[in-house]
């Protein structure tokens, strides 16, 4: 009878025992914030001395998982230990010295993870990044912000630049991409090649392409926003390493329990030292351009002087107060720069000259409350700086004009004030409500100079400098029924001093399980920009850096208008992972000067027209062990229509990639991680002279229909490798050795064809001109090497 008796009550016990399944991610999240959500989640009680919680964080992500799993996972990453009491009441306590001499077996944590490790697919559906969480990736021996996002479908770089995303048919600067709170307008190191964001300092990347949150505006396409390290560390950390473009080192150094500091600072040596990885890029950057055209002209002759001079630089400084428990208080600073300076002289008193310099910096304060565990608020202030100066000079003593000079500058000064506040009203329901006051200065000077044989010096000036005041209340919905039912809606309003007028966006987004498998989502949207780049034709020979920032004016700019409609499935069972989302999207105010049209010269007259996009996104991901792999297909059906081009008819888009396959493997072997990568896609469309005519000096060509041709099919293969090893006994020193290859197999792969006129040119003088079909080849075999040590 005491045995039946005994069992009985074991039973009931069990059954009252919390088995609640929640779903959880935390990043350095502080354990006493951990702490009150566990207690409000699972209708459970903890009792602890508050010192023992104290600058202590927590990293943990995983998908219904119950209350004892979380707190085993909070004893592996602290120094404390849960007794439970009773059915509901906890003790924390001390945790006592695990003797490493013993094998200890731990309870494995399930983490939901996209592709690989450190990349995460949140229910809002956007994309959540942990760099330094992140697994390999193919052609990456380093963590990259912008080249990481690559890998998903509806995201391509026709370009092979890592800024250069074009997200289901946006243009780059469509993108939103924030730092700290701070807008950037240039992103991208050696001509956009090169993320300009160091990643070790990065503890965030959280990314959307559709159903984006009313908090963010001003831009149509998508939205990166990257936050930095946001915690007082308990110890001093910090690292360094190089590859054969850069070098560069970060510390995250707690002044007290209240204060820290974390910077970080990168450099490129190629003014210094030319390595392999620096020639080939050079040479898939400068082919084409003013540059590389001029070596050939003086390779003619002799060159008597040359002067080529690249570097880049980016650092960051970042302080953190934490007064007390409720406040927060951050001050964030970047600044990144490019400067190039290429100089030529040849025998028959001939000089080229070329040198430009591109730096964004920006600050932003941030104040963030909490008045109580359901409601708080953030304050931030941001100032971002963009500064573009180019200068050219041509000088020919046997021409008539004896001497060209351009110089172009573009500036834009961003200033913004943001409030927010966020209130979760109970278990299922949350609401967002902030304003937001930006002001846009945007500056534009071209000065064109000639000088002839009489020494007559002739100046040619256009300026435009405007400035737009936007003032944007919104909120935010969120209700969560566990993970049955997701739904997000938004409502942003934003008044442009430009326009005078209020333009609306309605923003909503739901996800809902129909079997404990597959759960259906959709979203729509509706944005707008007054903010965007246009080809600067006037110093298009240059060849670089011929996109400027304009403001909307309503006249010759028109205000960019989007609209996207959204739905797709998500599969998940046995290691398989199934993500298809169809999306159609409407954009209004788009002009000829988007990203140019560069074959036909009568498009470079300023026309308005539309895009209509048509897509599918396809990810399917098996995990199996240590070895994964993952297929993103997209298409896309990008058509511009502009009623004066093309006889008013729909042509594919300049950057139309139809179809696009990515494949790619990773496979960890103890601390030997290696990856591998293929990248298929349909080549761009392009204008095709049918025949050239040609009367005097002059030439006329005859084109086809706008983009009715198209390039040969893209096809790359990346691999990467890398090897973690402790480089002191005492393990404090870490260190890692990793190796890539871009385009393993060295395919001559054609990015872009237009058509130009050259001059010949004949023992310093000018003889005559030819046209000829102008070719853009992708990068070529690059193999790149780092070294990391990390403390």
């Amino acid at each position: 009878m005491k045995f039946i008796l005994t069992v009985f009550i074991i039973i009931c016990s069990l059954q009252v025992m919390p088995q609640k399944r929640i779903s959880f991610v935390y990043n350095n999240t502080p354990l006493n914030d951990v702490i009150i959500e566990l207690e409000k989640e699972f209708n459970i009680k903890l009792s602890f001395n508050s010192k023992l919680v104290e600058n202590q964080f927590i990293t943990f992500q995983s998908e219904d998982v119950l209350l004892e799993s979380v707190l085993h996972a909070i004893e592996g990453q602290t120094n404390i230990k849960f007794f439970r009491v009773s059915e509901r009441y906890y003790i924390i306590k001390n945790q006592q010295p695990i003797n490493l001499s013993t094998i200890q077996r731990l309870e494995e944590v399930v983490v939901n993870e996209y592709l690989t490790s450190g990349i995460l697919k949140k229910k809002d559906g956007s994309i959540l990044l942990l760099p330094r969480n992140l697994g390999i990736l193919p052609g990456l021996t380093e963590p990259d912000v912008l080249q990481s996002l690559q890998l998903f479908p509806g995201i391509q770089s026709p370009s092979e630049k890592a800024s250069g995303l074009y997200v289901r048919g946006g243009t780059p600067d469509q993108n939103l991409i924030l730092w700290d709170g701070i807008k950037m307008y240039h992103s991208g190191h050696f001509f956009d090649m090169i993320s300009a964001f160091n990643p070790y300092i990065t503890e965030k990347v959280k990314f959307y392409k559709a159903g984006t949150k009313a908090k963010y505006g001003s831009r149509i396409s998508s939205v990166i926003d990257i936050t930095s390290f946001n915690e007082i560390p308990k110890k001093i950390e910090g690292g360094f390493g190089f590859n054969l473009l850069h070098a560069d080192f970060y510390i995250k150094a707690p002044i007290s329990k209240k204060i820290a500091i974390v910077a970080s600072a990168r450099r490129s040596f190629t003014d210094a030292y030319k390595s392999i990885t620096f020639k080939n890029i050079s040479k898939r950057i400068f082919q084409n351009t003013k540059i590389s055209d001029g070596k050939k002209t003086f390779q003619a002759g002799s060159i008597n002087f040359l002067t080529e001079r690249f570097y880049f630089i980016d650092y960051t400084m970042k302080v953190i107060l934490r007064p007390n428990n409720k406040d927060k208080i951050t001050f964030s600073n970047i600044y990144n720069r490019n400067e190039l300076d290429n100089e030529f002289s040849g025998q028959f008193d001939q000089s080229t000259s070329d040198n430009i310099d591109i730096n964004n910096r920006g600050s932003s304060i941030l104040w963030n409350h909490n008045y109580n565990r359901a409601f708080s608020h953030t304050l931030q202030a941001y100032y971002s700086n963009f500064d573009l100066d180019y200068s050219g000079l041509s000088y020919n003593e046997n021409e008539e004009v004896i001497l060209y000079q351009t110089i172009k500058k573009n500036m834009v000064h961003d200033f913004g004030i943001s409030f927010n506040t966020n209130w979760k009203i109970n278990k299922k329901n949350k609401l967002g409500l902030g304003y937001q006051l930006s002001s846009n200065k945007i500056h534009y000077e071209l000065e064109f100079g000639n000088q002839l044989k009489s020494n007559v010096f002739e100046i040619e000036t256009f300026k435009d400098k405007n400035t737009n005041y936007n003032h944007a209340p919104y909120v935010d919905y969120e209700y969560k029924n566990s993970d049955k039912f997701v739904l997000n809606a938004g409502l942003r309003s934003n008044y442009m001093s430009t326009f005078k007028r209020f333009f609306f966006e309605p923003r909503v987004y739901f996800k809902v399980q129909i079997t404990p498998h597959l759960k259906f989502k959709s979203s729509i949207e509706r944005l707008h920009q007054e903010v965007s780049q246009i080809v600067e034709f006037e110093t298009k020979d240059f060849g670089l850096e011929n996109q400027i920032w304009v403001l909307a004016d309503g006249v010759n700019i028109p205000i960019l208008k989007s609209s996207q409609l959204t739905g797709g499935f998500l599969f998940k069972k046995n290691g398989w992972h199934v993500d298809i989302d169809g999306y159609v999207k409407r954009v209004k105010g788009i002009t000829s000067l988007t990203r140019g049209f560069d074959n036909n010269k009568e498009n470079e007259s300023f026309f308005q027209g539309k895009s209509n996009v048509l897509g599918l996104d396809i990810l399917v991901k098996k995990k199996i062990d240590n070895y994964r792999t993952w297929l993103s297909y997209s298409f896309i059906n990008n058509k511009f229509t502009f009623k004066e081009i093309n006889e008013g008819n729909p042509f594919p888009g300049n950057f139309d990639i139809r179809h696009h396959l990515t494949w790619s493997h990773s496979y960890s072997w103890n601390n030997f991680n290696v990856s591998l990568g293929w990248n298929l896609r349909t080549g761009t469309p392009y204008t095709k002279a049918l025949n050239v005519v040609q009367e005097a000096a002059n030439f006329d060509a005859n084109y086809s229909k706008t983009n009715s041709d198209r390039l040969p099919v893209y096809n790359r293969l990346d691999i990467s490798a890398f090897y973690k090893f402790n480089f002191s006994a005492k393990k404090k020193w870490k260190a890692k050795i990793g190796l890539s290859i871009l385009n393993v197999t060295n395919n001559n792969n054609l990015l872009g064809r237009s058509y130009k006129e050259f001059s010949l040119v004949e023992d310093g003088l000018t003889t005559g001109t030819v046209f000829q079909e102008v070719d853009k080849f992708s990068l070529g075999i690059t193999p790149n090497v780092s070294f990391r040590l990390k403390f």
